[in-house]
């Protein structure tokens, strides 16, 4: 967990629509908000069909914003409003694009910055998916090709780094969302198993007591004796983390608990984790645009092993 969170978070019961996320068009800050709202404009096409009604001052910069706003909704252009909206409104991506998000978390050999990642757990079309270190780890980068927007748990200070840094890519290949900072902004605070249990959310009994401390002390002891039950047990518990993710993000979306069930059925059973993937990655289309060309992931993968081997 990072530090530095700002000082005063708001718990409110506003819309999740993404059309009304208007804090991020220029000369538009609370007070304004709250006259537009007055004014009966709530949404972007609100902005567009009333723009007559805007104070002429930023008028015109509101109707720029809003149409580029609606054009990239219809596009549903994720990377466009990540990279936009202020942070008090990227929860409203979440609920704008749950259904096409995957979610990961990744586990370290240790608990410095420069730590190795030893398992990665990735939620991506309805499926788990996990790497682990000197078995299948370098398989990630061709499953992050496919992805769409990403989502973790204060991944920008923790994860994502470590993934940038272990796989030597420049950036993801995809959309970030930290829902860290989504839930600051909804008012819940805490580390992820907090706010689950805020949320009235569990983890199964097995994996309540362990931390990223006894993650680390479970790897070693995969490692050095070849306890296949700790190896187990530490995918099991990234992939709990990983589930646990797509339950805050229903719950930030306003969709119901009934899938909390049914998404814990696909957590991993200790006895049933194999040694090795023996199922294929999802390899994306040919014409799938990847946004680094020839230094996409997947080939980035191909030059780790040629070099490697």
């Amino acid at each position: 967990m990072g530090e530095g969170e700002p000082d005063s978070p708001r718990q409110t019961s506003e819309s999740a629509l993404i059309t009304e996320a208007l804090l991020h068009c220029r000369g538009v800050g609370r007070a304004r908000l709250g006259h537009l709202h007055d004014l009966g404009i709530r949404t972007w096409a609100d902005a567009v069909d009333l723009v007559d009604q805007v104070p002429e001052s930023y008028r015109s910069s509101l109707l720029e914003e809003c149409s580029r706003c609606l054009d990239a909704l219809q596009r549903r252009d994720v990377r466009y409003f990540v990279e936009r909206l202020v942070p008090q409104d990227k929860w409203r991506i979440v609920a704008e694009f749950l259904d096409q998000a995957s979610f990961f978390d990744i586990e370290t050999s240790g608990l410095e910055y420069d730590a190795e990642i030893t398992v990665i757990a990735c939620w991506h079309q309805g499926q788990l998916h996990t790497f682990v270190e000197h078995e299948n780890l370098d398989d990630f980068l061709t499953l992050l090709d496919d992805i769409t927007v990403i989502a973790s748990f204060n991944g920008s200070s923790f994860d994502v780094p470590r993934i940038l840094d272990y796989f030597h890519i420049p950036e993801l290949p995809c959309p970030h969302i930290d829902l860290r900072w989504s839930c600051y902004h909804k008012g819940l605070i805490g580390r992820l198993e907090s706010i689950a249990h805020q949320l009235g959310i569990s983890r199964p009994c097995d994996l309540q007591d362990i931390d990223g401390k006894i993650a680390v002390q479970l790897w070693q002891r995969w490692r050095s004796q070849g306890d296949n039950n700790a190896r187990s047990k530490l995918i099991r518990y990234c992939a709990g983390d990983v589930l646990l993710l797509v339950m805050l993000a229903n719950r930030l979306a306003s969709r119901r608990a009934s899938r909390d069930a049914a998404l814990w059925s696909q957590l991993p059973h200790e006895g049933n984790i194999c040694m090795s993937r023996n199922e294929p990655i999802k390899v994306p289309h040919p014409h799938f645009h990847m946004p680094f060309g020839s230094a996409s992931p997947s080939r980035m993968r191909g030059l780790r092993k040629s070099v490697t081997g």
